[in-house]
């Protein structure tokens, strides 16, 4: 299976982030590497979640949750897919 071209949304900014994702990547996977210190020219695309709000990832076509160990073969995503990432507890 190739693999796919997703975006990922930023929480608080109008940021957006362009990546090919295996479609066996978990959705925790997925997070941990849009925080990671490499994860764009200019560091992590996430910064750390404050404490008791992690981040999840909604797939927009949708609107659902991804659960940390949910693949995206098992979620049905298809490449141009938008995920938005989104922190429990926060308000509309």
């Amino acid at each position: 299976m190739d693999n796919l071209h997703l975006s990922f949304t930023h929480p608080r900014t109008s940021d957006r982030f362009e990546a090919m994702v295996s479609p066996q990547c978990t959705a925790a996977l997925a997070l941990a590497r849009l925080q990671a210190p490499n994860a764009t020219e200019d560091g992590p695309f996430l910064e750390a979640p404050p404490p008791g709000r992690p981040y999840e990832l909604v797939l927009a076509r949708t609107s659902t949750v991804l659960p940390a160990p949910t693949t995206m073969a098992t979620a049905g995503v298809v490449t141009g897919d938008i995920f938005e990432v989104r922190q429990s507890g926060q308000g509309a």
